[in-house]
């Protein structure tokens, strides 16, 4: 049996805190690449920061890759 791996999709949660959100709220970004880079990463979060004008907290890289079995 032989496995192949091919990349589905991936996903950018960020995780944010601010006056109206003391615990935090969480916004997830669609159709992100294969293979997103720390500078990619932190551009995003500093855009969000701007437009929110909250802190974010935390990001998680969400990859999903589909899995053929033969």
């Amino acid at each position: 049996m032989s496995m192949v791996r091919n990349f589905k999709s991936a996903k950018v949660q960020l995780t944010l805190i601010g006056d109206k959100h003391p615990k935090g709220v969480t916004h997830l970004f669609n159709n992100v690449i294969e293979r997103v880079t720390d500078e990619q990463l932190t551009s995003l979060t500093q855009a969000i920061e701007i437009l929110t004008s909250e802190k974010c907290n935390g990001a998680n890289v969400i990859a999903t890759d589909h899995v053929a079995i033969d």
